[in-house]
């Protein structure tokens, strides 16, 4: 399960389509709300979590996005990790509260995470996109 984002008038394939699971589109959706809050309305920025069509319909503002993905990415290197209180294992084993209380030393992580690559090939897409549609 994830999030299937169209362009609406991609000008290359790098816009046509953007693909992500519920893992990395989470941190991407709050780096958009962090990053994009004034080019984006409340009700849209909203939405965004949901596979219902909502998105931006200008080119103008999805590159005005991708500029500002941009220059959080020359600070932040390695992708975005957003805290949740479910954890899972380098694995990627789910982890209980249970067992988390019985094994309190184990090494657990977050699950939503964005990978940098991914976060290029994001960017790539909001450049070419034309405006999106998050289904």
């Amino acid at each position: 399960m994830g999030m299937d984002v169209y362009g609406r008038k991609p000008s290359s394939p790098e816009g046509e389509y953007f693909r992500a699971n519920v893992w990395s589109w989470h941190p991407i959706h709050a780096l958009i709300i962090e990053l994009c809050s004034d080019l984006l309305n409340d009700k849209t920025l909203e939405k965004l979590a949901f596979n219902d069509g909502a998105g931006p319909k200008s080119q103008k503002v999805c590159t005005e996005m991708a500029q500002r993905f941009e220059q959080w990415m020359e600070h932040h290197a390695d992708g975005h990790r957003m805290e949740s209180e479910l954890r899972v294992t380098k694995e990627g084993r789910f982890v209980s509260a249970e067992e988390l209380a019985e094994n309190p030393d184990m090494e657990t992580m977050s699950p939503y995470e964005v990978s940098d690559e991914h976060l290029k090939e994001w960017i790539e897409f909001l450049r070419h996109c034309g405006g999106f549609q998050v289904w």
